[in-house]
């Protein structure tokens, strides 16, 4: 039980602010979560077992819900992630239970929209395990927040000026 899954994320023209998570994972316990990323511009592969290049942004708990059902992680605290950059994230799970992930086949590993993208990813039994396993596919969900830029900003206070003048 427990391992690690990783994987690249890039961000689209917004910075993110990531919320939680779900994964999946047979057993229906509660389980630990750990997540780190990786300096910008540093990808996961590559880089699985170089301890240096990787930082704890936070920790949380999990329930598990069994095959096949969402797992909800809810974190101890959130992070960001800058627009326009690269990282590896690395999601460990603690032992009392274990990532459920799909074999990538070439057509599943790249999932994304305008927020982000994902590039899926490998596995090991435990973080920075000498074995790495590859190509393995994170089963599970992202949740953020976009963080609206300056420009954003700036519309939405027009926005609000337009809607006052016309009351």
């Amino acid at each position: 039980f427990g391992g690690a899954v990783y994987f690249d994320v890039t961000v689209g023209a917004n910075p993110l602010t990531i919320t939680g998570y779900d994964t999946n994972t047979y057993e229906t316990v509660q389980f630990g979560w750990t997540v780190y990323i990786t300096a910008p511009g540093v990808s996961a592969y590559g880089n699985e077992g170089n301890p240096a290049l990787w930082n704890m942004v936070a920790t949380g708990t999990g329930q598990g819900m069994g095959a096949d059902n969402p797992s909800p992680v809810t974190l101890d605290n959130t992070f960001n992630l800058d627009a326009g950059s690269l990282y590896g994230m690395m999601l460990v799970m603690g032992p009392e239970a274990g990532h459920d992930y799909t074999n990538g086949d070439g057509t599943n590993r790249n999932f994304g929209n305008a927020d982000l993208s994902l590039f899926l990813g490998s596995a090991s039994n435990a973080p920075w395990a000498p074995t790495f396993f590859f190509p393995r596919v994170w089963n599970g969900t992202m949740y953020y927040d976009v963080i609206p830029g300056p420009g954003a900003l700036a519309l939405l206070g027009l926005a609000g000026l337009a809607r006052r003048r016309r009351r």
